[in-house]
């Protein structure tokens, strides 16, 4: 007689095959969104020559796409809550698949920047939508943990592939291919979606959608995106920008007004109160901008101080994002063995050694004895860290409220993503002109100082999301 086989542990127990399936299509087509932000990242040159746009108006390549993604994310969360989690998922994915090869095929630089708008309202419907059909499928505890985890590194492998993919396809094929490339894999999500997904059925008696509420947060979002994304050029002590930061703030504080006496608000503020939500959100803001502020100036500095090709520049972050799927994975591990809170804080102060390491970046190629071995480190602590960041803000949420929270998840790391784009951006450029005006020996000299200057402020940024970790998250979370 054999002896029984030892109990499975609830963090070691196999997912089913409907959690598998579910897992791999979700995973799918939230790697499709984030390969597409990197993707096209390479290719602005390409495009810029080839339509004739503007070094302004090239901008609004990626300040459509925010713009709409920041400004839309809270409500597409909200409509999958309302109207059916697939059926949002299946409309977001149709429309960012249509504005791909709309997009492939436009000829005038109006027309490319109307697209990027439309795949970033896409993207706002797909991305909360597919995080709450994923904590549909998870249960709250060690396996939503481990789902968690998994997602996180096929997201960072989708941004990694994306560097790298997009400047071999622009290379071989063209610029027009990196949004084409989205059409035949918008296509297979659409269709097994369609025919694979299961969902409850929302409600037949059509819900209520709180009109007022959404138009003033989604427009309120937008305009501080848009004055965060204008700050750089207009210049932080411009009128311009604080009068759309004036606005932006009265909208929002009016859509908290209106939330507060709506009966069904599109935002219940009660979902605030719930333990460890606020501050893991707050964390998610800074730590987001520090990543975006990382990825930015290490790539200027690679090209403009180094001289790296875009190809060559894809390949230097490679290392990065393998780091990071790799060590995805662990971030739901440790949390089931010594509690999220552990984990984040470990994290962040590994991403602050590490950023702050990189703050004395050199005119010399330091690559492989400096910034390889900053960037593969720092990936085992922001991975875990992001990781455990959504679990946090999503800890207790009820089934009804999934969608909410996956857009308000979205929607910080969004605006975390734009405050640090505005804020590195200036302080790198004025950095370099004060060193300029000083007598700087050569342009890499001032452009490196500036580089240096913005690392350090994304330090600062690291440092606040780690003190919010550790005094703003109870002991028990």
């Amino acid at each position: 007689m054999q002896p029984d086989s030892p109990p499975v542990r609830a963090e070691d127990a196999p997912f089913t095959p409907v959690q598998k399936l579910m897992l791999t299509l979700l995973c799918f087509a939230d790697c499709m969104v984030v390969l597409d932000f990197s993707i096209v990242n390479v290719a602005i040159p390409s495009i810029q020559k080839a339509l004739g746009f503007t070094p302004e108006g090239v901008q609004w390549l990626f300040t459509g796409y925010g713009l709409v993604f920041g400004g839309f994310l809270l409500l597409g969360g909200r409509l999958s809550d309302l109207f059916g989690r697939k059926r949002i998922f299946i409309l977001g994915a149709a429309l960012f698949t249509l504005a791909s090869l709309l997009g492939g095929l436009s000829g005038t630089p109006a027309l490319l920047v109307a697209m990027r708008c439309l795949q970033g309202l896409g993207a706002a419907m797909l991305a909360p939508a597919a995080m709450a059909l994923l904590m549909g499928a998870f249960e709250e505890g060690p396996a939503r943990n481990r789902a968690f985890g998994i997602w996180g590194t096929v997201a960072a492998a989708g941004y990694s592939i994306g560097v790298v993919l997009g400047g071999i396809i622009t290379a071989w094929l063209g610029w027009r291919w990196i949004l084409f490339v989205n059409v035949p894999l918008g296509l297979m999500v659409i269709v097994f979606a369609y025919r694979l997904m299961r969902e409850p059925e929302p409600p037949h008696a059509r819900p209520k959608l709180d009109i007022l509420g959404s138009l003033l947060v989604t427009s309120g979002l937008m305009v501080l995106v848009f004055a965060l994304a204008k700050a750089p050029a207009q210049g932080w002590n411009s009128p311009a920008t604080w009068r759309l930061i004036g606005i932006s703030a009265a909208l929002l504080a009016a859509f908290i007004a209106v939330e507060a006496k709506t009966r069904q608000p599109i935002m219940p503020l009660r979902i605030f109160l719930l333990p460890g939500i606020a501050a893991a959100n707050l964390v998610g803001t800074f730590l987001s901008a520090a990543l975006v502020a990382m990825n930015l100036v290490l790539t200027l500095h690679f090209q403009q101080v180094l001289h790296f090709t875009p190809f060559m520049t894809g390949l230097a972050f490679l290392p990065h994002g393998l780091a990071a799927s790799y060590a995805g994975p662990w971030g739901g591990r440790l949390a089931n063995k010594v509690g999220p809170k552990a984990v984040l804080v470990g994290g962040c102060a590994l991403v602050l050694l590490c950023l702050s390491a990189l703050a004395f970046l050199s005119t010399r190629n330091t690559y492989w004895y400096q910034i390889l071995p900053a960037t593969v480190l720092m990936s085992f602590g922001l991975m875990p860290a992001f990781v455990t960041l959504t679990l946090l803000a999503t800890s207790g949420v009820k089934p009804e409220d999934h969608g909410l929270v996956s857009g308000i998840v979205g929607t910080t790391g969004q605006l975390g993503g734009a405050l640090g784009l505005a804020v590195l951006v200036a302080v790198a450029a004025g950095y370099s002109a004060q060193v300029r005006a000083a007598g700087a020996t050569s342009e890499a000299q001032a452009l490196l100082a500036g580089y240096r200057m913005a690392l350090g402020t994304g330090a600062v940024f690291v440092a606040v999301a780690l003190a919010i970790g550790i005094f703003g998250l109870k002991k028990r979370v």
